[in-house]
């Protein structure tokens, strides 16, 4: 699917082989041409669905239309998906009918505690009763056809292990619009969660007059590092190139992650949804989506292929792509030395080589630009009219080609005449639905000019129309001034894994304790060094995830075989404590220290650990003294001088007191709290169901509301890109009021959405002043936000929301 918002809120396509069936079915269902060798693969799960009922001991169903939470509590609506039917395991919609499935959409009214639906279908799902990791999955199925219907063969991990949707993964093995009945998709989902994942697919054109409602074998072929999508025993799709990140991790889970998991199945019939949108006067119900069989397939004439990690390199772009400037840029005229096209109008065209300054009237934006000089380079000065209701009301745009398994650098020079934020990503156009290459990155500008970048992997099919948008509309009317852009492909360069290292969102200092992520042998950001005669290996298992030594010969010092990880900070004052869990095949000793950068001054001296067959968990207490604090430090596990292989694993260190070094912190992040200078360094954010518009009014902010929408975050005032201390106290506190009383929440929360404050506000026609206090619990990036959508009291009506004086700072001892 394209748009998922939680865990469990989408659907997705299918795999297939072809084959007849006997009786009844085989006149129904003519014989596919199969094209595979289907010799090499061996039966291990089916329902060939010729019963009388549905055999519940391999499927199971959701109910309802909402997400909820393990209490039963409404998350998100619609699936997450804008969905409209509510799904039921009723015989009325999910039942068995001359050897097949049949799953029913019925337009029909039901009601539950969260509302009234005017369609019922069913979603089905083996998830507790049958799982798998690798093999073919295969479903002969007919669609229905009609606008509004969404029919959906998929999967999902049978476990999160690598977080929240998507970042463990969905594979979609068939999924159709029933206004398109000409072709099927087959999607991977993967990488962050929400709303930092990732999708890759491709579509599939059936043969004319052999739409989705004629008999069809949807085909999957999934071995570790490769997928590959059949219709009717084509080949007509392969993914090997995905990725997993944990919200705490400072690295990818190894690769093929997180397409190395068991996932069950599922198979269902939506109606409406952002798909293939809701139905019309011309779809016709009841709608029928029918199964023949699904069959899971093993390999038996060889093993699975092994994983090839996808290779980093400089990419190569089609020949008629936009190719890399003697310099290695990607974008031309990095210094606005040609001219500048203005888009003001929907459907007027971008300039496909040069720079493009978009400001539509759908948005409200509205602004002028010029070239002015600094520094002898010219800038873009964007001068801002009218900021408009999006981030994207005001934009440079240059179109840029890249390439699939490309890294890629984004740099440039900025800056306004005051503090304010803008917003810059890369992405697709409208003919690829708008698909997000990089995260959307916000930085704050101030009155200094700077340098800014980021980088993302171009996980994605190579797109030669590429985007690259500076957005700089949505937030106030300062100035922005930009110059020397850059987009280079740094794919392969080498990275540091020896530099200094911030504390991980949980508090965690060391990366990869848990032997699990990036590269595929599951040790980086680990060193194992060998001195004088010592033989040993270091390896960490795919099944287990633990690094495993393996000693021959142990030297004749504990230091002869080391383990270490580098640029550790340590802050003065604090007291630290490492764990980490550790056996040996022989009872034996280990040395365990932190250590400053060269291993000449012992921190925590160096302690003497034993370790039994048996895993166990062991702790390192320390106190860094008063004097220095140190950024570099060095976490050294010695294991020479005796023998005995030995396993570590879930290596944490964490800083368990709370004296920040305040000569690195800033006192007061949260900037222009008092709105003198309108909204820079302030951003908002207006979802489709709602309906805002931001401003100020005698150096207040204010909040025009006409439609909350349906959920909290709807409507968002904030301020991004505060740098907060870890153990710092921090005193929040602002005015605020609304012409209709109605509560607001307050939140500080990072960019994972992991909230260090939350509160929720009553407000009224009378302003009130709020003040709290929270510590930090580690170092961190967060954004102050005020969240003006769907509250208790909605619909609210036409109102007005001010806020002032909102002050973020250190709270003085």
């Amino acid at each position: 699917m394209l748009a998922i918002m939680l865990s469990v809120s989408c659907m997705f396509s299918g795999a297939n082989f072809a084959a007849g069936s006997d009786g009844e079915k085989q006149s129904e269902k003519p014989d596919q041409t199969v094209k595979q060798n289907k010799s090499e693969w061996s039966l291990v799960w089916s329902d060939e669905f010729n019963g009388d009922e549905i055999d519940r001991n391999k499927w199971n169903f959701d109910i309802g239309n909402w997400i909820t939470d393990e209490e039963g509590n409404g998350i998100t609506p619609g699936w997450g998906n804008n969905e409209k039917e509510y799904y039921t395991d009723s015989n009325e919609n999910a039942f068995i009918e001359d050897g097949n499935l049949i799953i029913k959409a019925k337009k029909e009214q039901v009601t539950d505690k969260f509302g009234t639906y005017e369609y019922t279908s069913a979603r089905m799902k083996t998830k507790d009763l049958f799982s798998k990791k690798y093999g073919r999955f295969e479903i002969k199925a007919k669609l229905p056809v009609g606008q509004g219907l969404w029919p959906a063969i998929w999967m999902l991990p049978e476990e999160d292990k690598y977080g929240a949707w998507a970042a463990s993964g969905e594979i979609d093995i068939m999924e159709a619009w029933g206004s398109k009945p000409d072709r099927v998709a087959g999607t991977i989902h993967y990488g962050e969660s929400w709303p930092s994942n990732k999708y890759s697919g491709k579509e599939y054109e059936l043969p004319k007059n052999r739409g989705i409602d004629n008999w069809h074998t949807y085909a999957l072929e999934w071995e570790p590092g490769e997928i590959r999508w059949y219709v009717d025993g084509e080949l007509y799709q392969t993914q090997n190139d995905w990725y997993s990140k944990g919200k705490d991790n400072a690295a990818n889970y190894s690769y093929p992650a997180p397409f190395d998991q068991e996932f069950h199945l599922l198979m269902n019939l939506a109606v409406g949804g952002w798909f293939d949108g809701d139905p019309d006067e011309s779809t016709g119900f009841p709608a029928q989506m029918k199964i023949d069989y699904v069959r899971v397939y093993d390999l038996k004439k060889r093993e699975y292929r092994e994983p090839v990690e996808p290779i980093a390199g400089p990419v190569t772009l089609p020949a008629d792509a936009k190719q890399p400037l003697d310099d290695g840029n990607l974008i031309y005229d990095q210094n606005f030395e040609q001219a500048v096209t203005e888009v003001d109008q929907a459907g007027e065209e971008l300039d496909p080589m040069y720079w493009n300054f978009v400001h539509l009237p759908d948005f409200g934006g509205n602004g002028s630009f010029s070239i002015e000089n600094i520094e002898s380079r010219n800038f873009l000065k964007t001068e801002v009219t009218e900021p408009g209701s999006q981030l994207y009301s005001l934009q440079l745009i240059q179109q840029l080609s890249l390439g699939k398994g490309g890294k890629y650098k984004v740099s440039f020079d900025a800056k306004s005449s005051t503090d304010r934020n803008m917003m810059a990503k890369v992405g697709a156009g409208a003919s690829r639905g708008w698909t997000k290459y990089s995260n959307e990155e916000t930085f704050n500008l101030t009155d200094e000019l700077k340098s800014y970048e980021f980088t993302f992997d171009m996980v994605n099919e190579t797109d030669i129309a590429a985007r690259l948008e500076l957005n700089l509309g949505g937030n106030g009317t300062a100035p922005v001034w930009i110059g020397n852009v850059r987009v280079e492909d740094i794919s392969g360069l080498p990275v540091d894994y020896d530099a200094p290292k911030q504390p991980l969102p949980d508090g965690n200092h060391i990366y990869n304790g848990t032997f699990d992520q990036g590269e595929m042998d599951r040790m980086t950001f680990w060193n194992f060094i060998l001195v004088a005669d010592a033989k040993a290996t270091a390896s960490v298992n795919e099944e287990s995830r633990e690094l495993s030594v393996k000693i021959g010969e142990p030297g004749d010092a504990p230091e002869a075989v080391q383990l270490n990880q580098k640029g550790i900070p340590l802050i003065k004052g604090n007291d630290y404590q490492l764990t980490f869990d550790a056996r040996a095949d022989i009872p034996r000793t280990i040395q365990v220290g932190i250590l400053n950068k060269d291993g000449s001054l012992a921190y925590s001296g160096m302690k003497s650990v034993a370790l039994s067959p048996e895993m166990e968990t062991h702790t390192v207490s320390f106190t860094m003294g008063d004097n220095n604090s140190d950024y570099e430090g060095q976490v050294v596990f010695n294991m020479g001088e005796a023998t005995g292989d030995l396993y570590l694993d879930n290596v944490s260190m964490i800083k368990t007191t709370s004296m920040p070094d305040y000569g690195n912190i800033d006192l007061a992040p949260l900037k222009n709290g008092d709105f003198s200078n309108d909204l820079s360094s302030w951003t908002n954010y207006v979802h489709f169901d709602a309906s805002a518009q931001f401003g100020t009014e005698e150096e207040e902010a204010k909040i025009s509301i006409a439609n909350e929408g349906n959920e909290p975050w709807s409507v968002i005032l904030e301020q991004g890109d505060l740098k907060l201390a870890e153990g710092a106290v921090y005193e929040l506190s602002f005015e605020a009021r609304s012409t209709k009383e109605r509560d607001a929440e307050i939140t500080v929360e990072n960019a994972q959405y992991t909230r260090f404050f939350s509160k929720v506000v009553s407000l009224s026609e009378q302003e009130q002043r709020f003040t709290y206090e929270f510590v930090m619990p580690s170092e961190d990036t967060a954004a102050f936000k005020l969240l003006l959508g769907k509250t208790s009291q909605s619909p609210v009506g036409n109102h007005d929301v001010y806020i002032d004086n909102v002050s973020l700072k250190v709270k003085s001892n």
